[in-house]
């Protein structure tokens, strides 16, 4: 006993200096890509709390708040989370975007980790700080990633110290970079996941399992492309390791533990995407021509990755001048991926050692890449029609809303590290030791002229107008007009200053937003004419309308809309409160409506919704044709159900046909329409808030005005209701 305990001490003591090397060894490491975070955005610590980065000045693909805006959408998903936490709230949904109806951010771009990691910073300086600090740690944690990466693999610390400035320094990461996608710029998910499952096939202690569960909850969180494809990388590396090991069962335990303990941690994660599944994206059912194309266009070439570095500043334009023909739009944010000659050149030389030792990864690195190139094979440019495994991937419901198979290149880069590190410690090996730091010096010094960034950095800030500071202090839903429709960030950055609810909004996968269709927010948030239609828009049912969804704020950005959408918005507002709007606030830029909530006005109302074609008119009146599948949408602002009458005056088109009025799956009236106009009546019960309905008949092609038409509507109407005895 007492010999045990002579001989334990040392082994103690050896095994916490081993530990306290480790941890200085990782402190230094990420201190060195910190430096390097701040060296690439300098002077970006001199104005920290001041102005977002936005990029590299003059580099192709640079954002612009004229443009994308994709950096204010980013500062908002910080703000946003950090305010959902602070406030001990959902941060995955919020009603705080296209008001009335909310907006689920379980498939966003929301990159929620990066919030938390950001937070302190956040209460101490705000959000600018904030998005400025997750910058640098998109620099420093990728650097830092691969580090760990190629270490555990490789065990040499230069050649894995220069792999990762290789990687974070790389096109693909500035691409993002420069386009603020703050959520892909957080490169450094990738290489710790990898990390996390290495780590898991070398033993299955529990230490092990908790860190690559916390991982891999951490990668879902971070962001919906990370997720998806390291799903993907997931299912590969489980089948190359199965075939190479004998010991299947125990590995196939050690998979099994880390699942449940991802699932365990994502529980709530998962509980909220299924209690809010019926407003989830569906992939590839919901999509259209354009969201084809974006996804064939995002694919990577069968040459990308040697495609030259476009940020150079030595070749760089003549780079981009080369390119262009090989795209119908020089995006690099998309589909330029190269690896950076230097890590190639390095990746080349330690292939051989990876294939042989290592052939799991290699085996997955390929698979990845095949999948990078998207449905269907480009080469140098060129649609070869040959088609490619992705278009598989791209059926599946969810997964088609990672619409970016080139990001699939991220862990191929991460694979490459490994084998370069290899290449590097094969170019040292052998050689005397003052000659062993020759490669690393050669190594770095490609590097830095390949991959050094021009000078010049771009400072974006964040504005705060007297008028959004005012409203801030008078709750209430806001339309910012002109709405953000085309990709803008505006609104969400006015937002961030006044934190009221906002008409519309700009998100990654925009929802359904029925509610728009009200013709009083349609009216609003269009700056349109308010034109009678088929459901009653008299003036008591337009202050029904504001009691059931009340608009306390309009906001006119004078400079960014005509004088006739400013003749429309105050004519609206007119009908609606029965004289002139005075506005509250106007400056150069700003004209502020504040309106009445009409609180006492709630009653039931009708409103049409999508399917129905534009209102028309002739000598019978106004009217509305109607397609194969037409919404109408009661409205019941009490708590308690409410039996209504549904008054519908139809007619068919050309001939009779039958008729149906469905609500969700339940069938609750058929009917025979005929071709003359007819009322009918239909009982309905209506619970507390909207109740969607849909009209379907079967349509005829009209060659005149080339639409598929079934009936057309004259009026659509309640015509009384009462108070609903069940519960």
């Amino acid at each position: 006993m007492i010999g045990t305990k002579v001989h334990a001490v040392p082994d103690q003591r050896r095994l916490q200096s081993t530990w306290q090397h480790t941890l200085i060894l990782y402190l230094a490491t990420l201190g060195c890509y910190a430096l390097l975070a701040l060296i690439v955005t300098w002077p970006l610590a001199l104005h920290f709390d001041q102005f977002l980065f936005g990029g590299i000045d003059g580099a192709p693909g640079r954002f612009a708040f004229a443009g994308g805006e994709e950096a204010g959408l980013h500062l908002w998903h910080l703000w946003w989370v950090s305010e959902a936490i602070l406030n001990g709230v959902n941060p995955f949904w919020t009603d705080l975007l296209f008001y009335p109806d909310g907006v689920q951010l379980y498939v966003q771009t929301l990159s929620a980790p990066n919030a938390v990691l950001a937070l302190p910073i956040y209460l101490l300086a705000g959000p600018v700080a904030a998005f400025n600090t997750a910058v640098l740690l998109g620099f420093a944690l990728t650097g830092f990633g691969v580090f760990l990466l190629t270490y555990h693999y490789v065990r040499g610390f230069w050649e894995a110290l220069v792999c990762g400035a290789l990687v974070t320094l790389g096109p693909l990461h500035i691409a993002q970079l420069q386009n603020s996608h703050l959520n892909l710029f957080s490169l450094h998910w990738i290489p710790f996941y990898i990390y996390a499952l290495a780590l898991l096939d070398r033993g299955g202690g529990r230490w092990r399992i908790a860190c690559a569960a916390a991982i891999a909850a951490l990668v879902v969180l971070s962001d919906w492309y990370w997720a998806s494809i390291c799903g993907v990388l997931t299912i590969v590396w489980m089948a190359a390791r199965f075939a190479a090991v004998r010991e299947r069962l125990i590995l196939a335990r050690h998979y099994a533990l880390f699942a449940i303990g991802t699932l365990i941690l994502l529980a709530p994660f998962l509980a909220g995407m299924l209690m809010r599944r019926d407003v989830l994206p569906r992939g590839h059912q919901a999509r259209d021509a354009i969201w084809e194309a974006y996804v064939y266009n995002s694919s990577v070439d069968l040459f990308g990755l040697f495609f030259p570095n476009v940020y150079n500043p030595l070749w760089g334009t003549q780079v981009e001048q080369w390119m262009r023909p090989l795209a119908e739009h020089f995006t690099p944010s998309v589909w330029y991926v190269p690896a950076g000659w230097t890590l190639i050149i390095l990746t080349i030389l330690g292939a051989r050692t990876v294939w042989r030792c290592e052939r799991h990864l290699a085996f997955t690195a390929i698979v990845l890449w095949v999948l990078a190139m998207g449905p269907g094979l480009h080469i140098l440019g060129k649609d070869t029609g040959i088609p490619m495994p992705y278009a598989l991937l791209d059926r599946l419901p969810l997964f088609g809303t990672a619409r970016k198979p080139a990001l699939f290149i991220a862990p191929v880069l991460m694979v490459m590290s490994i084998a370069a590190a290899q290449g590097l410690a094969q170019l040292r090996r052998g050689k005397p030791d003052v000659w062993r730091m020759l490669p690393i010096a050669g190594a770095v010094v490609a590097g830095l002229f390949e991959l050094w960034l021009p000078p010049g950095r771009v400072f974006l800030p964040l504005e705060r107008p007297v008028v959004y500071e005012q409203i801030a202090a008078r709750p209430g839903a806001v339309a910012d007009l002109p709405l953000d429709v085309l990709e803008t960030s505006r609104t969400l950055r006015n937002q961030i200053v006044h934190g009221q609810p906002i008409i519309g909004g700009f998100i990654a996968r925009r929802p359904a937003y029925e509610t728009f269709n009200m013709p009083l927010l349609y009216a609003i948030g269009t700056m349109r004419t308010l034109q009678q239609d088929i459901v009653p828009l008299d003036p008591s049912t337009l202050r029904v309308m504001q009691c059931f969804a009340p608009v306390r704020h309009v906001v006119v950005r004078t400079d960014l809309t005509t004088a006739r959408e400013q003749e429309q918005v105050a004519e609206t507002l007119g009908r609606l409160i029965g004289q002139t709007p005075i506005p509250e606030y106007e400056d150069a830029q700003y004209r502020w409506y504040e309106l009445p909530r009409f609180a006492d006005a709630c009653r039931p109302f009708v409103y049409a919704g999508k399917g129905w074609y534009d209102i028309e008119r002739n000598d019978n009146g106004r009217h509305r044709w109607g397609s194969a599948d037409n919404t109408i949408w009661l409205v019941n602002p009490y708590d308690a159900p409410i039996h209504m009458t549904l008054a519908l005056t139809l007619a068919s088109y050309e001939t009779a046909r039958p008729v149906e009025l469905w609500h969700d799956r339940r069938l609750i009236a058929r009917w025979e329409a005929p071709r003359p106009v007819r009322t009918y009546r239909i009982g309905v019960t209506v619970p507390p808030g909207q109740t969607r309905l849909r009209l379907r008949a079967p349509t005829t092609y009209d060659p005149q005005s080339r639409r598929d038409l079934s009936i057309v509507a004259l009026k659509i109407h309640i015509t009384g209701y009462t108070l609903n005895s069940q519960p």
